[in-house]
């Protein structure tokens, strides 16, 4: 279990922020790792609603689901995502700061099955592509 966190500040509401992060369809366009995102569950964004995408990490592409299970607007959502043996709770927060906003992201991630002795070199590109993601994410709503 390895617990990654990163932030970064953007010139930009917190609601401007928020809002993109929940638009599944932007996924892709500033997290690499992410394709063909698309919500699986009918109804507004909450607490149990579920998503699907295709992972792209170390060179291997895993599908991946995904289940909100935190949800306070404009202040953080959360979401559990499985990819085979891999488990990650992912907390998104968001605070004013002045100028904008600070987007965080916070990865509790347990490495099992064939990863598992892999951890530590799992842990290290998931932390790149994080740090990656939230410069892609202020390019994108900065622009």
């Amino acid at each position: 279990m390895a617990i990654i966190r990163e932030s970064i500040d953007i010139n930009q509401p917190v609601d401007k922020v928020f809002a993109y992060t929940l638009d599944v369809k932007s996924w892709p366009k500033w997290q690499a790792t992410v394709t063909d995102s698309e919500q699986t569950s009918q109804g507004q964004f909450g607490i149990g609603t579920t998503f699907k995408w295709v992972t792209k990490a170390m060179g291997l592409k895993m599908k991946t689901t995904a289940k909100v299970t935190e949800y306070e607007a404009n202040k953080k959502w959360s979401k559990t995502i499985v990819a085979g043996s891999t488990v990650i709770d992912d907390r998104l927060t968001f605070e004013t700061v002045p100028g904008g906003t600070r987007f965080t992201l916070q990865y509790d991630t347990k490495v099992g099955g064939l990863f598992k002795p892999f951890s530590a070199m799992v842990v290290s590109s998931t932390r790149k592509s994080m740090i990656a993601a939230l410069a892609d994410i202020k390019r994108i709503l900065e622009a």
